[in-house]
């Protein structure tokens, strides 16, 4: 007999049969894990280790478990390390690591160009680096097996993936979700305040004047805490790093206010042949320098603070108002 008829005669036979048992009742699913909650957030259960994360050069990285011995290779992802409760996992940083002042007393690797056998003898189960700075020594690190984690923040948005992107690869989810909630609504709030006024003061981001005049414009955080804190950036096109304008530009282009990121700055804009008649901002006197530099370059959450010393400079009865 055909293998058809046989499954015919199997259909036949089950349909002549007597009625089959109910079904035993469905066992009910387990309930699902509750949210990780902190603060007011509601965060899906975090993914078990290992886990694979893609930096900022779009490599994947696979961390087998929550990394142990972190060294950082700048001063922005210490400071992002330590926000996330990281600090005792740092076994060494830079020797511009300066905040928080714990950074000051780890071991350190050298500046921005490490020294490689100095990183490779904490053993380290993760480097922290920057793209573009750290690039010789990553591919040195990479080489060596060592595991690498490039973070490179060019806007706020990107500041708000970074945080997301080393809390997820060290296990520290809910902290980072934390901090991008908090810092977020700090930049909001200065961004509103500023929002009642249409007084938007031209700004002029200062980072050094040796005489050459090193800015940045759109595509990069300070752009984006100067358009919150209520003022116009002069330099209306994107700069790649390292970028320089003309001491004829800033000329013509009259900025209102001059942020110094440098200490020497507002003495070398003074000094700057015709600035002090020619540039509102020399002119005026109107130079915003925040209470730590890095506040304003230093990609981090630490921003938010810089936004709101900005935002109280250019308009400071709106933002003591609004506070």
């Amino acid at each position: 007999m055909g293998g058809g008829w046989l499954l015919l005669l199997l259909v036949l036979l089950a349909g002549c049969g007597p009625e089959p048992a109910a079904p035993p009742a469905a066992t009910p699913a387990p309930p699902a894990p509750p949210p990780h909650s902190i603060g007011r957030l509601n965060l899906p259960p975090p993914t078990p280790f290992p886990r694979t994360v893609t930096d900022s050069r779009g490599k994947t990285l696979t961390l087998v478990k929550p990394p142990q011995r972190i060294v950082s290779l700048a001063p922005s992802n210490t400071e992002l390390l330590f926000a996330l409760g990281l600090g005792d996992k740092i076994v060494a940083d830079t020797t511009a690591c300066d905040y928080p002042p714990e950074a000051k007393k780890k071991p350190h690797i050298g500046g921005f160009t490490p020294n490689i056998e100095a990183v490779q003898v904490q053993n380290p189960d993760l480097v922290v680096a920057v793209g573009s700075i750290n690039a010789k020594a990553i591919e040195t690190l990479e080489k060596a097996k060592v595991p690498v984690l490039s973070i490179e923040p060019k806007t706020m948005e990107d500041v708000y993936s970074s945080i997301r992107l080393l809390g997820m690869a060290t296990g520290q989810d809910a902290k980072a979700a934390q901090i991008v909630q908090e810092t977020q609504a700090r930049i909001e709030a200065v961004r509103r305040a500023a929002a009642t006024t249409n007084t938007r003061p031209k700004v002029l981001i200062l980072y050094e004047l040796k005489p050459t005049i090193y800015t940045t414009g759109p595509g990069s955080f300070i752009d984006d805490l100067i358009t919150v804190a209520g003022g116009k950036n002069i330099v209306t096109t994107p700069m790649p790093a390292g970028s320089t304008i003309s001491s004829e530009q800033v000329i013509a282009l009259q900025p209102d206010v001059i942020i110094a990121a440098s200490p020497n700055a507002i003495a070398q804009a003074k000094q700057m042949p015709g600035w002090a008649t020619g540039v509102p901002a020399v002119k005026n006197n109107r130079f915003f320098t925040p209470s730590d530099a890095s506040l304003i370059d230093r990609p981090g959450p630490r921003l938010a603070q810089g936004a709101e010393e900005l935002a109280k400079y250019l308009h400071p009865e709106i933002f003591d108002r609004s506070r």
